[in-house]
Protein backbone atom coordinates (compact mmCIF):
# COMPACT_ATOMS: atom_id res chain seq x y z
CA UNK A 1 0.00 0.00 0.00
CA UNK A 2 2.66 2.20 -0.44
CA UNK A 3 1.58 3.44 -3.58
CA UNK A 4 -1.23 4.98 -1.53
CA UNK A 5 -1.10 8.31 -0.53
CA UNK A 6 -2.53 9.91 2.55
CA UNK A 7 -4.70 12.71 0.12
CA UNK A 8 -6.12 9.80 -2.03
CA UNK A 9 -6.76 7.64 1.06
CA UNK A 10 -8.21 10.50 3.02
CA UNK A 11 -10.65 11.68 0.72
CA UNK A 12 -11.42 8.36 -0.07
CA UNK A 13 -12.34 8.25 3.66
CA UNK A 14 -14.68 11.48 3.53
CA UNK A 15 -16.43 9.84 0.35
CA UNK A 16 -17.15 6.67 2.22
CA UNK A 17 -18.29 8.76 5.02
CA UNK A 18 -20.45 10.94 2.93
CA UNK A 19 -22.02 7.65 1.23
CA UNK A 20 -23.03 6.20 4.92
CA UNK A 21 -24.38 10.37 5.56
CA UNK A 22 -26.65 9.81 2.42
CA UNK A 23 -27.93 6.34 3.55
CA UNK A 24 -28.91 8.24 6.57
CA UNK A 25 -30.82 10.80 5.27
CA UNK A 26 -32.69 8.08 2.78
CA UNK A 27 -33.60 5.87 5.89
CA UNK A 28 -34.39 9.23 8.00
CA UNK A 29 -37.12 10.81 4.87
CA UNK A 30 -38.48 7.67 4.15
CA UNK A 31 -39.23 6.33 7.86
CA UNK A 32 -42.87 5.84 8.93
CA UNK A 33 -41.98 7.16 12.54
CA UNK A 34 -41.60 9.49 14.70
CA UNK A 35 -38.83 7.82 16.75
CA UNK A 36 -36.42 7.94 13.30
CA UNK A 37 -37.53 10.86 11.47
CA UNK A 38 -38.00 13.42 14.23
CA UNK A 39 -35.38 11.51 17.33
CA UNK A 40 -32.87 10.03 14.90
CA UNK A 41 -32.95 6.39 16.84
CA UNK A 42 -31.30 4.75 14.10
CA UNK A 43 -27.72 4.34 12.59
CA UNK A 44 -26.14 3.32 9.24
CA UNK A 45 -22.58 1.86 8.57
CA UNK A 46 -20.65 0.70 5.72
CA UNK A 47 -18.60 -2.66 5.91
CA UNK A 48 -15.60 -4.54 3.92
CA UNK A 49 -16.17 -8.34 3.26
CA UNK A 50 -14.28 -9.33 6.19
CA UNK A 51 -16.99 -7.65 8.52
CA UNK A 52 -14.79 -4.15 9.59
CA UNK A 53 -16.44 -1.53 9.84
CA UNK A 54 -15.19 0.96 7.25
CA UNK A 55 -17.75 4.12 7.90
CA UNK A 56 -20.67 5.42 10.20
CA UNK A 57 -23.25 8.03 9.94
CA UNK A 58 -23.09 10.54 13.26
CA UNK A 59 -26.49 9.61 14.74
CA UNK A 60 -26.13 7.11 17.10
CA UNK A 61 -22.68 6.30 19.12
CA UNK A 62 -24.09 3.58 21.37
CA UNK A 63 -24.41 1.74 18.64
CA UNK A 64 -20.58 1.99 17.72
CA UNK A 65 -20.14 -1.94 18.50
CA UNK A 66 -24.12 -3.62 17.16
CA UNK A 67 -23.44 -3.86 13.96
CA UNK A 68 -20.56 -5.28 14.01
CA UNK A 69 -21.03 -7.59 16.53
CA UNK A 70 -24.10 -8.40 14.58
CA UNK A 71 -22.81 -9.22 11.13
CA UNK A 72 -19.70 -11.28 12.86
CA UNK A 73 -22.98 -13.57 14.37
CA UNK A 74 -24.85 -13.31 10.91
CA UNK A 75 -21.84 -14.76 9.02
CA UNK A 76 -21.89 -18.24 11.16
CA UNK A 77 -25.29 -18.85 9.70
CA UNK A 78 -25.23 -16.69 6.20
CA UNK A 79 -21.26 -17.25 5.45
CA UNK A 80 -20.57 -14.72 2.58
CA UNK A 81 -20.48 -17.27 -0.23
CA UNK A 82 -24.45 -17.35 -0.04
CA UNK A 83 -24.94 -13.55 -0.18
CA UNK A 84 -26.61 -12.94 -4.03
CA UNK A 85 -27.08 -9.33 -5.56
CA UNK A 86 -30.38 -8.16 -4.52
CA UNK A 87 -29.97 -9.83 -0.80
CA UNK A 88 -31.27 -8.27 2.68
CA UNK A 89 -30.61 -10.07 5.47
CA UNK A 90 -32.06 -9.52 8.88
CA UNK A 91 -31.97 -9.75 13.05
CA UNK A 92 -32.69 -8.82 15.84
CA UNK A 93 -32.04 -11.13 18.38
CA UNK A 94 -30.69 -9.69 21.61
CA UNK A 95 -28.61 -13.11 21.96
CA UNK A 96 -27.24 -13.46 18.20
CA UNK A 97 -25.13 -10.09 18.50
CA UNK A 98 -28.21 -7.51 18.46
CA UNK A 99 -29.51 -5.01 21.30
CA UNK A 100 -32.69 -5.18 22.03
CA UNK A 101 -35.33 -6.55 20.08
CA UNK A 102 -36.86 -3.11 19.09
CA UNK A 103 -33.40 -2.56 17.37
CA UNK A 104 -33.89 -4.36 13.97
CA UNK A 105 -30.38 -4.82 11.89
CA UNK A 106 -30.33 -5.24 8.25
CA UNK A 107 -27.14 -6.32 5.81
CA UNK A 108 -27.12 -6.08 2.39
CA UNK A 109 -23.63 -6.70 -0.17
CA UNK A 110 -22.35 -4.48 -2.94
CA UNK A 111 -20.87 -6.06 -5.59
CA UNK A 112 -18.36 -5.33 -8.21
CA UNK A 113 -17.30 -7.61 -11.39
CA UNK A 114 -19.37 -10.25 -9.79
CA UNK A 115 -17.29 -10.04 -6.38
CA UNK A 116 -18.41 -8.41 -2.82
CA UNK A 117 -16.41 -5.70 -1.81
CA UNK A 118 -18.77 -4.22 0.51
CA UNK A 119 -21.52 -4.49 2.94
CA UNK A 120 -24.58 -2.03 3.60
CA UNK A 121 -26.46 -1.73 6.68
CA UNK A 122 -29.03 -0.06 8.57
CA UNK A 123 -30.19 -0.11 12.51
CA UNK A 124 -33.01 1.38 13.66
CA UNK A 125 -35.58 1.66 16.85
CA UNK A 126 -39.17 0.09 15.95
CA UNK A 127 -41.85 1.92 18.38
CA UNK A 128 -43.25 -1.54 18.33
CA UNK A 129 -42.07 -4.79 17.86
CA UNK A 130 -44.90 -6.82 19.82
CA UNK A 131 -44.46 -8.30 23.53
CA UNK A 132 -46.61 -7.79 26.29
CA UNK A 133 -46.67 -4.15 26.64
CA UNK A 134 -46.66 -1.24 24.13
CA UNK A 135 -43.65 -0.02 22.55
CA UNK A 136 -42.48 -3.77 23.54
CA UNK A 137 -39.94 -2.37 26.78
CA UNK A 138 -40.37 -2.87 30.28
CA UNK A 139 -38.46 -2.77 33.27
CA UNK A 140 -40.42 -5.64 34.91
CA UNK A 141 -39.98 -7.67 31.78
CA UNK A 142 -39.06 -10.78 32.97
CA UNK A 143 -37.66 -13.13 29.93
CA UNK A 144 -36.59 -11.67 26.51
CA UNK A 145 -39.58 -13.60 24.59
CA UNK A 146 -42.26 -10.87 26.60
CA UNK A 147 -40.27 -8.33 24.46
CA UNK A 148 -41.63 -8.99 20.93
CA UNK A 149 -40.48 -10.95 17.65
CA UNK A 150 -37.20 -12.00 17.73
CA UNK A 151 -35.64 -12.38 14.00
CA UNK A 152 -32.85 -14.80 13.89
CA UNK A 153 -30.58 -14.83 11.17
CA UNK A 154 -32.49 -14.69 7.79
CA UNK A 155 -33.03 -13.05 4.38
CA UNK A 156 -35.58 -11.02 4.64
CA UNK A 157 -35.30 -9.85 0.30
CA UNK A 158 -33.87 -12.56 -1.99
CA UNK A 159 -32.31 -11.91 -4.50
CA UNK A 160 -34.28 -8.53 -4.37
CA UNK A 161 -37.70 -10.88 -3.29
CA UNK A 162 -39.48 -9.66 -0.55
CA UNK A 163 -39.87 -12.79 2.34
CA UNK A 164 -43.29 -13.07 2.19
CA UNK A 165 -43.92 -15.27 5.10
CA UNK A 166 -41.47 -12.68 7.15
CA UNK A 167 -43.30 -9.92 6.27
CA UNK A 168 -46.51 -11.79 7.17
CA UNK A 169 -45.55 -13.19 10.28
CA UNK A 170 -44.19 -10.02 11.53
CA UNK A 171 -47.50 -7.82 10.90
CA UNK A 172 -49.56 -10.46 12.79
CA UNK A 173 -47.41 -9.73 16.17
CA UNK A 174 -47.40 -6.18 16.35
CA UNK A 175 -49.45 -3.54 17.34
CA UNK A 176 -48.31 -0.78 14.29
CA UNK A 177 -47.91 -3.16 11.52
CA UNK A 178 -48.10 -0.42 9.23
CA UNK A 179 -45.08 1.52 10.39
CA UNK A 180 -42.76 -1.12 11.17
CA UNK A 181 -43.10 -2.50 7.68
CA UNK A 182 -42.90 0.92 6.61
CA UNK A 183 -39.50 1.64 8.47
CA UNK A 184 -37.95 -1.24 7.55
CA UNK A 185 -39.01 -0.69 3.81
CA UNK A 186 -36.94 3.01 5.08
CA UNK A 187 -34.06 0.78 6.29
CA UNK A 188 -33.91 -1.49 3.00
CA UNK A 189 -34.09 2.09 0.81
CA UNK A 190 -30.96 3.02 3.38
CA UNK A 191 -29.32 -0.21 2.32
CA UNK A 192 -29.91 0.50 -1.21
CA UNK A 193 -28.76 4.02 -1.25
CA UNK A 194 -25.38 2.75 0.11
CA UNK A 195 -25.22 -0.28 -2.56
CA UNK A 196 -25.56 2.29 -5.49
CA UNK A 197 -23.05 4.84 -4.17
CA UNK A 198 -20.69 1.85 -3.28
CA UNK A 199 -20.76 0.51 -6.47
CA UNK A 200 -20.02 3.78 -8.57
CA UNK A 201 -16.95 4.63 -6.47
CA UNK A 202 -15.85 0.82 -6.70
CA UNK A 203 -16.34 1.56 -10.64
CA UNK A 204 -14.13 4.40 -10.15
CA UNK A 205 -11.28 3.28 -8.60
CA UNK A 206 -11.12 -0.90 -9.86
CA UNK A 207 -11.69 -3.78 -7.90
CA UNK A 208 -7.99 -3.81 -6.74
CA UNK A 209 -7.49 -0.20 -5.56
CA UNK A 210 -10.63 -0.01 -3.82
CA UNK A 211 -10.04 -2.90 -1.42
CA UNK A 212 -6.51 -1.22 -0.86
CA UNK A 213 -7.70 1.93 0.69
CA UNK A 214 -10.01 0.49 2.71
CA UNK A 215 -6.87 -1.47 4.47
CA UNK A 216 -5.48 1.43 4.34
CA UNK A 217 -8.31 3.76 5.90
CA UNK A 218 -8.67 0.98 8.63
CA UNK A 219 -4.65 0.79 9.27
CA UNK A 220 -4.44 4.31 8.81
CA UNK A 221 -6.66 5.03 12.27
CA UNK A 222 -5.28 1.91 13.75
CA UNK A 223 -1.99 3.94 13.83
CA UNK A 224 -3.87 7.11 14.70
CA UNK A 225 -5.83 5.63 17.54
CA UNK A 226 -2.43 3.35 19.03
CA UNK A 227 -0.54 6.61 18.94
CA UNK A 228 -3.48 8.40 21.15
CA UNK A 229 -3.51 5.69 23.85
CA UNK A 230 0.41 5.23 23.66
CA UNK A 231 0.42 8.89 24.97
CA UNK A 232 -1.14 8.10 27.93
CA UNK A 233 0.84 6.81 31.04
CA UNK A 234 0.56 3.35 31.44
CA UNK A 235 -0.92 2.32 34.64
CA UNK A 236 -4.49 0.33 35.42
CA UNK A 237 -7.34 2.18 37.50
CA UNK A 238 -10.68 1.04 39.08
CA UNK A 239 -14.23 1.97 39.63
CA UNK A 240 -17.23 1.03 40.46
CA UNK A 241 -21.15 2.75 40.60
CA UNK A 242 -24.38 1.62 42.05
CA UNK A 243 -27.43 1.94 39.78
CA UNK A 244 -31.11 1.25 41.66
CA UNK A 245 -32.72 -1.67 40.75
CA UNK A 246 -36.55 -1.18 42.38
CA UNK A 247 -38.18 -3.75 39.84
CA UNK A 248 -36.71 -7.15 41.06
CA UNK A 249 -34.95 -6.32 43.95
CA UNK A 250 -34.43 -2.89 46.56
CA UNK A 251 -30.49 -3.92 46.56
CA UNK A 252 -28.82 -1.74 43.72
CA UNK A 253 -27.02 -3.92 41.23
CA UNK A 254 -23.26 -2.75 40.95
CA UNK A 255 -20.87 -1.90 38.06
CA UNK A 256 -17.37 -2.38 38.20
CA UNK A 257 -14.35 -1.54 35.75
CA UNK A 258 -10.85 -1.72 35.63
CA UNK A 259 -9.07 -0.04 32.61
CA UNK A 260 -5.29 -0.87 32.18
CA UNK A 261 -3.17 0.79 29.90
CA UNK A 262 -0.18 -0.78 28.10
CA UNK A 263 1.94 0.92 25.04
CA UNK A 264 -0.49 1.02 23.00
CA UNK A 265 -3.57 -0.94 24.02
CA UNK A 266 -5.97 -0.48 26.42
CA UNK A 267 -7.99 -3.06 28.40
CA UNK A 268 -11.37 -2.65 29.69
CA UNK A 269 -12.41 -5.55 32.31
CA UNK A 270 -15.94 -5.47 33.78
CA UNK A 271 -15.86 -9.13 34.98
CA UNK A 272 -16.28 -7.27 38.51
CA UNK A 273 -19.82 -6.23 37.68
CA UNK A 274 -23.37 -7.76 39.53
CA UNK A 275 -24.78 -10.77 38.41
CA UNK A 276 -27.50 -10.78 35.95
CA UNK A 277 -30.81 -10.24 37.20
CA UNK A 278 -34.59 -11.16 36.49
CA UNK A 279 -35.85 -7.89 35.22
CA UNK A 280 -34.80 -6.31 31.35
CA UNK A 281 -31.83 -3.95 32.56
CA UNK A 282 -29.39 -6.94 31.56
CA UNK A 283 -27.07 -5.58 29.00
CA UNK A 284 -26.51 -7.87 25.98
CA UNK A 285 -22.51 -8.78 24.40
CA UNK A 286 -23.31 -5.78 21.71
CA UNK A 287 -24.07 -3.26 23.97
CA UNK A 288 -21.25 -4.20 26.42
CA UNK A 289 -18.80 -3.72 23.61
CA UNK A 290 -20.49 -0.40 22.55
CA UNK A 291 -20.31 1.75 25.33
CA UNK A 292 -16.48 0.53 26.53
CA UNK A 293 -15.51 1.54 23.01
CA UNK A 294 -17.14 4.73 22.88
CA UNK A 295 -15.30 5.92 26.55
CA UNK A 296 -12.69 4.97 25.08
CA UNK A 297 -12.50 6.83 22.22
CA UNK A 298 -14.37 10.05 24.11
CA UNK A 299 -10.69 10.52 25.68
CA UNK A 300 -8.33 9.04 22.94
CA UNK A 301 -9.86 9.90 19.51
CA UNK A 302 -12.91 11.98 19.70
CA UNK A 303 -12.02 13.71 16.58
CA UNK A 304 -11.41 10.63 14.11
CA UNK A 305 -13.59 9.40 12.18
CA UNK A 306 -15.41 5.99 13.31
CA UNK A 307 -14.58 2.68 11.36
CA UNK A 308 -13.08 -0.39 12.83
CA UNK A 309 -9.42 0.40 13.21
CA UNK A 310 -10.62 3.02 16.13
CA UNK A 311 -11.19 0.00 18.70
CA UNK A 312 -8.08 -2.54 17.37
CA UNK A 313 -6.52 -1.45 20.28
CA UNK A 314 -8.98 -2.02 22.55
CA UNK A 315 -9.86 -5.53 24.28
CA UNK A 316 -13.41 -5.65 26.35
CA UNK A 317 -13.66 -8.50 29.12
CA UNK A 318 -16.81 -9.77 30.21
CA UNK A 319 -18.04 -12.54 31.97
CA UNK A 320 -20.91 -14.41 31.22
CA UNK A 321 -23.78 -14.59 33.09
CA UNK A 322 -23.49 -10.81 34.66
CA UNK A 323 -25.51 -8.09 34.16
CA UNK A 324 -23.59 -6.93 31.00
CA UNK A 325 -23.44 -10.40 29.11
CA UNK A 326 -26.37 -11.68 30.31
CA UNK A 327 -27.65 -15.86 29.79
CA UNK A 328 -30.32 -16.37 27.42
CA UNK A 329 -33.64 -15.76 27.71
CA UNK A 330 -32.86 -13.02 30.56
CA UNK A 331 -34.63 -9.54 29.46
CA UNK A 332 -33.12 -6.87 28.12
CA UNK A 333 -35.85 -4.31 26.83
CA UNK A 334 -34.28 -1.68 28.86
CA UNK A 335 -30.91 -1.95 28.79
CA UNK A 336 -30.21 1.66 27.73
CA UNK A 337 -30.33 2.44 31.76
CA UNK A 338 -27.57 0.35 32.19
CA UNK A 339 -25.51 0.67 29.06
CA UNK A 340 -25.31 4.83 29.93
CA UNK A 341 -24.44 3.40 33.34
CA UNK A 342 -21.45 1.64 31.94
CA UNK A 343 -20.05 4.43 30.40
CA UNK A 344 -19.90 6.48 33.19
CA UNK A 345 -18.08 3.93 35.30
CA UNK A 346 -15.73 3.41 32.27
CA UNK A 347 -15.06 7.08 32.29
CA UNK A 348 -14.48 7.52 35.93
CA UNK A 349 -12.13 4.48 35.71
CA UNK A 350 -9.78 6.33 33.42
CA UNK A 351 -9.81 9.35 35.48
CA UNK A 352 -6.44 8.74 37.37
CA UNK A 353 -4.92 7.62 34.16
CA UNK A 354 -5.74 10.97 32.18
CA UNK A 355 -7.15 13.50 34.59
CA UNK A 356 -6.94 16.39 32.50
CA UNK A 357 -9.22 14.69 29.72
CA UNK A 358 -11.93 13.47 32.65
CA UNK A 359 -15.15 14.92 33.37
CA UNK A 360 -17.96 14.34 36.21
CA UNK A 361 -20.44 11.63 35.80
CA UNK A 362 -23.57 12.65 33.83
CA UNK A 363 -27.45 11.77 34.01
CA UNK A 364 -27.42 7.96 33.36
CA UNK A 365 -31.53 7.46 34.46
CA UNK A 366 -32.40 8.10 30.74
CA UNK A 367 -35.54 9.54 31.66
CA UNK A 368 -37.96 7.70 28.75
CA UNK A 369 -41.90 8.32 27.93
CA UNK A 370 -43.62 5.00 26.25
CA UNK A 371 -47.24 5.08 26.21
CA UNK A 372 -49.34 3.12 23.72
CA UNK A 373 -53.50 2.81 23.04
CA UNK A 374 -56.47 3.45 20.64
CA UNK A 375 -56.33 7.00 19.96
CA UNK A 376 -60.17 8.28 21.11
CA UNK A 377 -59.90 11.48 19.17
CA UNK A 378 -63.04 11.95 16.81
CA UNK A 379 -61.56 13.14 13.98
CA UNK A 380 -58.57 10.04 14.29
CA UNK A 381 -61.59 7.36 13.71
CA UNK A 382 -61.69 5.43 11.05
CA UNK A 383 -63.90 4.90 8.01
CA UNK A 384 -65.22 1.68 10.17
CA UNK A 385 -65.72 3.15 13.23
CA UNK A 386 -62.42 1.84 14.67
CA UNK A 387 -59.69 3.65 16.74
CA UNK A 388 -56.51 3.60 15.13
CA UNK A 389 -53.48 2.11 17.65
CA UNK A 390 -50.82 4.74 18.14
CA UNK A 391 -47.32 4.40 20.62
CA UNK A 392 -45.88 7.70 21.31
CA UNK A 393 -42.08 6.96 22.88
CA UNK A 394 -39.95 10.19 24.13
CA UNK A 395 -36.08 10.27 25.71
CA UNK A 396 -36.29 13.54 27.80
CA UNK A 397 -32.42 13.22 28.17
CA UNK A 398 -30.87 15.10 31.12
CA UNK A 399 -27.23 17.17 32.19
CA UNK A 400 -23.18 16.04 31.07
CA UNK A 401 -20.86 16.66 33.82
CA UNK A 402 -18.66 19.16 34.39
CA UNK A 403 -15.03 19.30 33.00
CA UNK A 404 -11.80 20.91 34.69
CA UNK A 405 -12.61 23.76 32.02
CA UNK A 406 -15.64 23.74 30.46
CA UNK A 407 -19.61 23.85 31.81
CA UNK A 408 -21.19 20.21 31.12
CA UNK A 409 -24.08 19.71 28.48
CA UNK A 410 -27.52 21.00 29.22
CA UNK A 411 -30.27 18.50 28.34
CA UNK A 412 -28.74 16.13 26.37
CA UNK A 413 -29.23 12.34 25.67
CA UNK A 414 -25.78 11.04 27.54
CA UNK A 415 -23.47 8.62 26.64
CA UNK A 416 -24.25 7.16 23.38
CA UNK A 417 -27.66 8.89 23.20
CA UNK A 418 -27.63 11.75 20.62
CA UNK A 419 -31.40 11.07 20.32
CA UNK A 420 -33.51 14.39 20.48
CA UNK A 421 -36.28 15.08 22.66
CA UNK A 422 -39.25 14.43 20.73
CA UNK A 423 -41.36 18.13 19.73
CA UNK A 424 -44.49 18.64 21.50
CA UNK A 425 -46.06 19.16 18.48
CA UNK A 426 -45.37 15.67 16.60
CA UNK A 427 -46.45 13.88 19.79
CA UNK A 428 -49.81 16.07 20.18
CA UNK A 429 -50.32 15.00 16.10
CA UNK A 430 -49.47 11.00 16.57
CA UNK A 431 -51.51 10.44 19.77
CA UNK A 432 -53.94 12.30 22.12
CA UNK A 433 -51.11 12.80 24.95
CA UNK A 434 -50.48 16.57 25.78
CA UNK A 435 -47.58 18.16 26.25
CA UNK A 436 -47.84 20.37 29.55
CA UNK A 437 -44.58 21.99 29.77
CA UNK A 438 -40.94 21.77 28.77
CA UNK A 439 -38.17 23.40 30.75
CA UNK A 440 -34.77 23.55 32.01
CA UNK A 441 -34.72 22.48 35.91
CA UNK A 442 -32.48 25.43 37.27
CA UNK A 443 -29.50 24.57 39.44
CA UNK A 444 -30.32 20.99 38.93
CA UNK A 445 -26.32 20.93 37.42
CA UNK A 446 -25.04 21.43 40.89
CA UNK A 447 -22.60 24.18 41.82
CA UNK A 448 -18.15 24.49 41.16
CA UNK A 449 -16.27 26.45 38.77
CA UNK A 450 -17.83 24.53 36.27
CA UNK A 451 -21.30 23.59 36.51
CA UNK A 452 -23.14 20.04 35.26
CA UNK A 453 -25.32 20.85 32.61
CA UNK A 454 -29.16 21.15 33.58
CA UNK A 455 -32.00 18.35 33.25
CA UNK A 456 -35.45 19.16 32.04
CA UNK A 457 -38.82 18.90 33.27
CA UNK A 458 -41.42 17.51 30.84
CA UNK A 459 -45.09 17.04 31.82
CA UNK A 460 -47.10 14.90 29.65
Amino acid sequence: MSDIDPITRDVFQHQLTGIADEMSTALRRAAYSSIIWDMWDYSVALFVPSGDMIAQADTIPAQLGIMSTALRYMFREFPLEVWKPGDVLVCNDPYRGCTHTMDICLFSPVFHDGEIVAITSTIAHHLDIGGRLPGSGGPDNEEVFAEGLIFPPLKLLEEGVPNDTAFRIMRANVRLPEYVEGDLRAQIAGCRTGERRVAMLAERYGHAQFAALTTACLDYTETYARRAIAALPDGSAEAQILVEDDVSSMEPFLLHARVTIKGDEIEVDVTGSGDQRPFSLNNPECSTLSMSHYAVKCLTTPELAQNEGCIRPITVKMRKGSILDPHRPAAVATRHHTQQALADVVLKAMVPLCPELSAAGSQVSFSAFVLGGHDDREEMREDDGKQPYYVVSDIVGGGMGASATHDGLTAVDTHGGNCSIISAEVVETISPIRVLRTELVPNSGGTGRHRGGLGILRDF
